[in-house]
């Protein structure tokens, strides 16, 4: 893993800094990563870069030639690309000639300016190219680490490199035409910063991404076969949604972190508190609909809006997981995950009331939460 981040550090041009701070988590850098898997979790992630590669090689040419597009556009991870942009095949044949012509302007899909920095692509095409194999072990090697261990989980995850994903993202998630999710990186974006702050990220980006979206997904296959998952937690009432929302999506958006900003308590105080605040403020709002139909229909749903997840629910559920993994370690979370998503709750409380760095629940939600894990 070292020499695939220095191989990518210097492709990507970025001047070196200090390494982080060692955590009380593990090695520096590590975050809560470093724990051999509690069980032999069968991982495997696959890094595909013929898409990049294609891409590159056509716009190398001299001009534009109508017959490259027409195999691009038929390889999976661009096909799925077009797909997700909800725009005709035509609409990228002609963003894609638009790189030869300065005077054309992209309408969806910027090879443009792909076209102006590709010897510098083709650079980092090749480190990654080169360290694909570590890439792999190390991306799946991660994704195990806070799967609990009562059994052993097998998942699959294929990943493509390409270029001119459209709108700001820099990767997204679809379903291969046999059903199996598919992660779409686009190299230049999820690459290409070059400011010296950020190559902590640089290095560490790609092994993030992939083994995010491994663990999501076995994370997904674990919780499928759990009956701690499985069983209705009456006494929580309206605030189970958001329970179970936060249980589901809060270890997930822990791999989305750089590894320097761990112990998250210690590093990320504020934006913790506000997560935790918001998180009670939703519970609170969903006791108090507990004789208002209409008002918990509605709240239920905000609750499952993506919006909702990415700013309360998951930043919420990784503190809690980190909070229970700095003061209790991996196997106490590993545990809390195992039991259900009402154990994440309770052993954050529990961990709180140890560690005082830990924002605590409001004291409505607080209680409810107390009511509800009394229950056996």
């Amino acid at each position: 893993m070292k020499r695939l981040a220095a191989v990518l550090l210097l492709a990507a041009g970025c001047a070196s800094v200090a390494p982080p701070a060692p955590t009380p988590g593990g090695p520096a850098g590590t975050g809560p990563f470093a724990a051999a898997p509690a069980a032999a979790h069968a991982i495997r992630v696959s890094v595909d870069v013929k898409a990049a590669r294609e891409i590159l090689a056509s716009l190398s040419r001299q001009r534009f030639e109508p017959s490259d597009v027409k195999v691009i556009e038929d390889m999976l991870p661009v096909r799925l690309v077009i797909q997700d942009s909800g725009r005709p095949d035509l609409v990228f044949q002609r963003d894609f000639a638009a790189a030869w012509d300065p005077e054309s302007k992209t309408a969806v899909f910027d090879f443009a300016s792909i076209r102006r920095e590709r010897e510098r692509w083709e650079v980092l095409l090749t480190a990654v190219e080169s360290g694909r194999a570590e890439l792999e072990r190390e991306s799946a090697r991660r994704a195990a680490t806070l799967l609990p261990g009562d059994r052993t989980v097998s998942v699959s995850v294929a990943a493509y490199v390409t270029f001119g994903i459209s709108g700001l993202a820099d990767h997204m998630v679809a379903a291969s035409p046999d059903g199996t999710p598919a992660i779409i990186i686009d190299l230049a974006r999820a690459l290409g910063e070059t400011e010296p702050s950020a190559s902590t990220n640089q290095i560490s980006r790609l092994v993030r991404l992939l083994s995010g979206e491994a663990y999501r997904q076995a994370w997904a296959r674990y919780r499928e076969g759990s009956p701690a998952w499985g069983r209705p937690l009456p006494r929580l009432g309206p605030v189970e949604p958001l329970v179970r929302t936060v249980g589901e999506s809060g270890p997930v958006a822990m791999f989305g972190l750089e590894e320097s900003f761990f112990p998250l308590a210690t590093w990320l105080k504020e934006p913790m508190q506000r997560s935790i605040n918001d998180l009670s403020r939703m519970g609170e709002r969903l006791i108090d609909s507990e004789k208002d139909l209409e008002a918990r229909v509605s709240l239920s749903a905000e609750i499952k809006r993506g919006d909702f997840v990415r700013r309360v629910a998951a930043p919420a559920g990784a503190y809690m997981a980190d909070g229970i993994l700095e003061t209790f370690g991996i196997d106490a979370l590993r545990s809390a995950l195992s039991s259900g998503p009402l154990a994440l709750f309770t052993e954050y409380e529990r961990a709180g009331r140890t560690n005082k760095d830990l924002p605590p629940f409001s004291k409505p939600f607080a209680e409810r939460l107390a009511a509800a894990a009394g229950e056996k």
